[in-house]
């Protein structure tokens, strides 16, 4: 492998913070990879008196994840990646003939240094240490022949140890979680109507649905609007979840397919049977899943009518536990009472209720404890009520 690599140019701006001088620019996935290595911090010789390196340890799912990302059309890498690489490896030269020598711009290459069997020899593909970005260069893996993937850096020179650990400790701990729900609602600015965009759009039409169930009930970007507090008791994500999962398995293939250009797709012939709500999506017929939902909740509004519309503390109905409950058991429902592509009616659905005897003092985080058990024990519960089977179709044959 060593024989086929060559030293990387790429052009660079440099940049002066407390820390240091650093340098910017981009290189292509695969000559990052081929010159990028990490180091795991472990316990050597098995002691914990012995540690060394600075990275967390790989996250398999993560990188996963990753490798398919980076093969959508709308994948994205915009933050830097960060390198530190020695000095004797380095060289620099003008970016143009007229530029001065302490020029911001400048020519850079990446290349070994020594000789193989030299006790300070550099290879090629042992140039680059990550400091940050050890899971995107990995997932970038999974590249497709011939697709194109720059990748910012940011390039250390000669950063000691102490340096390195810095930056990766602040980069790292600086990073807040992004709230689920204002991922979903910026769905909102998607170009295409894919799966995530879809079922937004029909929870805000709910929501906004003054004779619906679930007027006035979510809490769009996670908080609830002034006023409406006690009223809106689920947050936008927790509502989008469950209703995506009836649609795809494959949120961000369907979506890049929908980018492309493509709408017609091949599905199992029994696929609607998990994912419910799939042939709707394929129609781009979202009235028939608004209706179907509204029906479906109605229903349940009508059986705890105080419960789900005054929502008292402590009760779970409307809340996150009830509402994944009730969701959950949205499938046998429909696949009692539909074929494929059949609006859920809300005869059907007030016949399924009658036949539960949970009552209002019940439904509280007492007997439902918050989290996916409590989810899990009233899905049970409304599944034995109802006699309803979580495998139950109403067609003998599927085709």
């Amino acid at each position: 492998m060593e024989n086929e690599l060559e030293p990387v140019k790429i052009v660079v701006s440099k940049v002066s913070q407390p820390i240091g001088e650093f340098y910017v620019g981009s290189i292509e996935s695969r000559q990052l990879r081929a010159i990028s290595y990490v180091e795991i911090r472990a316990f050597l010789e098995g002691t914990q008196k012995k540690i060394a390196g600075i990275q967390r340890e790989r996250n398999e799912g993560r990188i996963n994840e990753i490798k398919r990302y980076v093969n959508l059309e709308y994948a994205t890498f915009p933050t830097s990646v960060i390198i530190s690489v020695p000095p004797e490896c380095v060289d620099f030269e003008p970016y143009c003939e007229n530029a001065d020598e302490g020029s911001a711009i400048q020519k850079m290459t990446l290349k070994p240094f020594g000789n193989e069997g030299d006790e300070d020899y550099t290879p090629l593909d042992r140039i680059a240490f990550i400091i940050d970005g050890q899971h995107r260069v990995a997932g970038l893996e999974g590249l497709k022949d011939g697709k194109l993937f720059d990748v910012n850096v940011s390039i250390f020179i000669g950063a000691s140890e102490a340096d390195k650990a810095e930056i990766f400790a602040r980069v790292n701990q600086a990073q807040t979680k992004v709230n689920p729900s204002l991922v979903v609602d910026l769905a909102s600015f998607y170009e295409e109507r894919g799966p995530m965009k879809f079922a937004h759009e029909i929870i805000l039409a709910m929501n906004h649905d003054e004779e619906g169930p679930f007027h006035d009930k979510i809490k769009r970007l996670g908080k609830a609007e002034a006023g409406k507090g006690h009223i809106q008791t689920l947050a936008q994500a927790t509502v989008v979840k469950p209703l995506l999962d009836y649609i795809t398995p494959d949120p961000e293939g369907d979506r890049n397919k929908r980018y492309k250009g493509i709408f017609s797709s091949k599905r199992p012939v029994n696929a609607w049977t998990r994912h419910i709500f799939q042939p709707f999506y394929d129609d781009d017929n979202d009235a028939a899943v608004f209706l179907c939902l509204t029906n479906y909740f109605n229903a349940v509004k009508a059986r705890w009518p105080k419960l789900w519309d005054d929502a008292p503390a402590g009760t779970v109905l409307n809340r996150t536990t009830g509402y994944g409950a009730l969701m959950k058991f949205l499938r046998p429902v429909y696949l009692s009472k539909c074929d494929k592509g059949e609006i859920l009616t809300r005869d059907a659905c007030d016949e399924v209720f009658r036949g539960i005897s949970i009552p209002d003092e019940e439904l509280t985080r007492e007997h439902f404890l918050p989290g996916s058990s409590g989810v899990s024990t009233l899905y049970n519960r409304l599944l034995d009520e109802s006699g309803l089977s979580d495998k139950q179709s109403k067609q003998q044959t599927l085709f």
